[in-house]
């Protein structure tokens, strides 16, 4: 069995995907893993929010 991740592909209008390509090279990542971590912030917050509850 294969543990490596699969591809992904995602159509991004262009004035997120401009937006996005933006914040990854300010915070110094690929667009990829600026996504990944965008992702991984809200589903924490969102578990945190459904603890609250």
């Amino acid at each position: 069995m294969s543990t490596a991740i699969k591809p992904f592909g995602l159509r991004l209008p262009p004035d997120l995907k401009q937006w996005l390509s933006g914040k990854a090279q300010a915070n110094r990542r690929s667009m990829n893993s600026e996504l990944i971590q965008m992702l991984e912030r809200s589903r924490t917050q969102d578990q945190q929010a459904a603890q609250q509850k």
